[in-house]
């Protein structure tokens, strides 16, 4: 499975060509949720530019949770596999060659090396917004803003390789994603997300606050 990823990301890259797939958050959100976002917030998902976010982040997840993650590190580690408090973590956000959106999250875990979590955001042909991990494990997401708060929500899970696009059963997941992003003020935010499963509830929750480079 490990070794789909590099073909998988060749494929997208051609399917890619000639057409713009970085997501557009203000289209995503109406211009009455852009609005409603902080300055600071919508300057951040601009995207104009790479930046690199550092920060500190709470890392948990349940014993469920912890299996799914370790079990994930065959297929690109689309999960922190370990837990910890006041954990360094920098997140660099950057536009691919392709147009997509990369989220590189390098996790400092107390005596281990630096971990690297990365993921795309792309919107398909049809305008939804999609986060894929390497490997080609995705959710489809929903984007909205709740009192000044940027939401995303997963509806469902897939995995992407060789052209195909498969459903994954939700019970197979770490559960619905609910990912936020809340300006703090002072050139700083909370970035939190939480997985809860339709049977065995919070599985993994992650919270921290970064800070926008100087």
């Amino acid at each position: 499975m490990v070794a789909l990823a590099p073909v998988w990301s060749g494929w997208a890259r051609r399917r890619n060509a000639g057409r713009k797939t970085s997501p557009d958050f203000r289209a995503l959100v109406g211009e009455r949720g852009w609005a409603e976002l902080p300055l600071a917030v919508r300057a951040r998902f601009a995207h104009d530019a790479e930046r690199t976010y550092p920060g500190a982040m709470t890392v948990r997840a349940t014993a469920y949770g912890q299996l799914l993650a370790q079990v994930c590190r065959l297929i690109g580690t689309p999960l922190a596999p370990w837990t910890g408090e006041a954990v360094p973590v920098s997140v660099r956000v950057w536009l691919d060659t392709a147009g997509a959106l990369v989220w590189d999250r390098t996790y400092r875990f107390a005596g281990r090396a630096p971990l690297l979590v990365s993921s795309r955001k792309v919107c398909d042909r049809a305008g939804a917004l999609m986060e894929i991990a390497r490997g080609g494990l995705g959710m489809r997401l929903t984007t909205t803003v709740e009192g000044g708060v940027l939401r995303f929500r997963s509806t469902h899970y897939f995995w992407s390789a060789l052209g195909l696009r498969l459903p994954i059963p939700i019970w197979l997941t770490p559960g619905g994603a609910d990912v936020i992003h809340r300006d703090e003020g002072c050139g700083r935010f909370t970035f939190a997300i939480r997985f809860v499963h339709p049977l065995f509830g919070e599985t993994i929750f992650q919270s921290g606050v970064f800070e926008d480079p100087s």
